[in-house]
């Protein structure tokens, strides 16, 4: 797996700005659709992050109030420009949304009653269910490495859709789950290596 460089040389935040600009003007459909846009632009294409940086920005921000999106966002400019990085990027990224959604609100009434915009937003709605699906395939290969992580990406899917559990609590759950089943066993190895 490629290992990332932060921040990378040269990065500037003029750079990082325009670079979250573009994925926050085309980043239609929320979540899954901004990550798979991420990966793409800093993953893949400049090497700037490793998939396991999303899926950990996507982790870390899961349990907070808020949006999901603009928390990874966040935490990802952060992680290429600290603090000031975090700033920027927030600030780009949410800026073009901002800006169409006082558009929108505007011709609301207008656009609504025009009868030839149901077939758009059915197939809108589409494209951005096969994003989500391939986004979540992507970071599920990169991420899901054994029997025991896949049955908890399983459970998390019936506890979720199924059973409609927040995914706060599943997030929190597999957490401790993770702690059980990896740290302690690794502990316990590390402490029968250590007697004589």
């Amino acid at each position: 797996m490629a290992q990332a460089n932060y921040p990378p040389a040269g990065l500037s935040l003029l750079t990082l700005g325009q670079i979250f600009l573009r994925i926050g003007a085309t980043a239609f459909g929320g979540l899954g659709a901004a990550l798979a846009l991420v990966e793409r632009e800093l993953v893949n294409k400049r090497q700037w992050l490793t998939a396991a940086d999303v899926t950990e920005a996507l982790t870390y921000t899961k349990l907070l109030p808020g949006s999901t999106v603009v928390q990874v966002v966040s935490y990802l400019g952060y992680k290429l420009g600290g603090w000031s990085g975090s700033a920027v990027v927030t600030a780009a990224f949410v800026f073009p949304s901002a800006l169409l959604m006082l558009v929108l609100a505007a011709a609301y009434v207008s656009v609504t009653t025009v009868p030839a915009m149901r077939p758009a937003i059915n197939g809108l709605t589409a494209a951005v269910v096969g994003i989500l699906l391939a986004t979540t395939y992507r970071l599920g290969k990169a991420n899901i490495a054994d029997r025991i992580t896949l049955s908890i990406a399983l459970v998390s899917i019936v506890a979720g859709t199924v059973l409609g559990i927040s995914a706060a609590l599943m997030v929190m759950a597999a957490g401790l789950l993770g702690v059980c089943l990896y740290a302690l066993p690794l502990r316990q190895q590390e402490a029968q290596g250590d007697t004589p």
